[in-house]
């Protein structure tokens, strides 16, 4: 068979790769990073592997867990659900080391009856059939048709909307939930209702042992910025141009299937697809920062591991690494505070020490001395979607229906997930394999 060309070496990618393999294509993948990985990359701090993205894999990545468990015994290890907030001047936690009924007095005390009562039915939509967690479901569909004129945060009373939407929209979706809408809150929905382990290797030697079993199949064009997608000269197959090393070069496929965030996509394809383009460009990133940091001593208590800061602190999150590793914090950057704060010119040290105040007065840190750190600052970060997310993407496929050869997949096609990447990947190549459009 054909070479199929995939642009953009993040999960979506990898996915993409993955399943042609599996379907029996060889794959010509393009990275503009010297590794693949994107978001989900990892970098190496005092010897171990560390992973900025994509680090908590939850029960039900059926898809995932598939894929990991073809490259090799990675073993996972128990992640748990340990979060902390403060309301009215105290902090209320939800564990899932907490009795159940701890918990429902927790979510009460965040949701409101109010809340709660509006919540009800979306979640029971998404236990009932776990694929209604993902974008453009029949069920929240039909959701968007009645609310998505409006904001999630439209949808709840303000308490709500400020102590359970927000946490989850700031952490997913790099959005405050006035930014976010209805029709696409499944997708949060089951993030929040799986639980999670990580791997115990990190995704780095997944990533490792992926790229080592394709070798025969898979070519990976790591450092290939590529800068245009269009149509070959004949009107059927797509011309990739590229540059590396400063050298501009093309390559020319009778099938590419992209894989890149909506904002990148539509970079590549505006001067031969405007209208295409400008579709693309409706659907909103925010970024996000993410600092890794190790102490001399335990930040954290074993019942005490994370916690979530309102919407005036540009640090969203801070939280164990791992429910042992309780001397090493993750630092999450996201929300309308961080954007404001916070710059690509950055440096670790200003960010990470603005965090440090804002969770001393919660955990071990004065007089903790920290030894080691990383850092990114990641733009496009987050996915937060589009208003009436389904319209948008069948707008998407009627514009580029006359694109001979191009197929799209990424985190706007089903989810910023994994899974949700992985789901998006396998229904795009089943699509190619079928010759219809995307």
């Amino acid at each position: 068979m054909k070479k199929i060309g995939v642009i953009g070496g993040g999960i979506s990618g990898i996915a993409t790769a993955y399943f042609l393999n599996k379907a029996g294509f060889s794959v010509d993948l393009y990275e503009e990073a010297p590794v693949i990985g994107g978001r989900i990359g990892s970098e190496c701090l005092e010897g171990r592997w560390l992973d900025f993205g994509g680090k908590n894999i939850g029960r039900k990545y059926h898809r995932f867990r598939r894929f990991v468990k073809e490259y090799g015994d990675f073993p996972f290890e128990y992640f748990g659900f340990n979060t902390s907030q403060l309301i009215d001047g105290k902090v209320v936690s939800l564990t899932k080391e907490s009795r159940k009924l701890s918990n429902f007095l927790g979510f009460l005390k965040l949701a409101g009856l109010r809340g709660g009562s509006v919540l009800y039915p979306w979640v029971r939509a998404v236990m009932k059939d776990n694929a209604q967690g993902m974008l453009r479901t029949s069920f929240f569909n039909d959701v968007a048709e009645k609310l998505d004129d409006g904001s999630l945060a439209d949808c709840f009373p303000s308490r709500c909307a400020k102590h359970l939407i927000r946490p989850v929209t700031v952490r997913m979706n790099g959005a405050e939930p006035e930014e976010c809408y209805p029709g696409n809150f499944g997708s949060n929905l089951a993030l929040a209702l799986d639980s999670y382990e990580q791997l115990k290797g990190g995704m780095h030697q997944l990533l490792e042992a992926f790229v080592a079993a394709g070798s025969g199949k898979l070519s990976i064009h790591a450092g290939h910025r590529v800068t245009a997608l269009s149509p070959c000269d004949s009107g059927r197959g797509v011309v990739v141009a590229y540059t590396c090393n400063g050298l501009g070069g093309s390559a020319s496929y009778e099938r590419v299937i992209s894989a890149l965030p909506a904002t990148q996509l539509s970079n590549l394809i505006g001067s031969s697809f405007p209208d295409a383009a400008e579709i693309l460009d409706r659907v909103r990133y925010y970024p996000v920062s993410v600092a890794i940091a190790v102490y001399r001593d335990n930040v954290f208590s074993k019942n005490h591991r994370a916690m979530v800061f309102d919407s005036t602190s540009p640090l969203s999150n801070a939280g164990a690494y791992g429910i042992h590793d309780l001397d090493l914090v993750r630092y999450t950057f996201s929300g309308k505070a961080a954007r404001e704060q916070i710059r690509p010119e950055s440096t670790a040290e200003e960010v990470i020490s603005q965090a440090e105040k804002r969770v001393l007065p919660f955990f071990c840190i004065e007089g903790n001395t920290r030894t080691a750190m990383l850092y990114k600052y990641l733009s496009p970060g987050l996915c937060a979607y589009a208003p009436f997310h389904q319209r948008l993407f069948s707008e998407l496929q009627n514009r580029l229906a006359s694109f001979s050869g191009l197929y799209v997949t990424g985190d706007f096609r089903r989810g910023a997930s994994i899974e949700a990447c992985f789901a998006a990947a396998e229904e795009t190549v089943q699509c190619l394999m079928r010759g219809e459009v995307f």
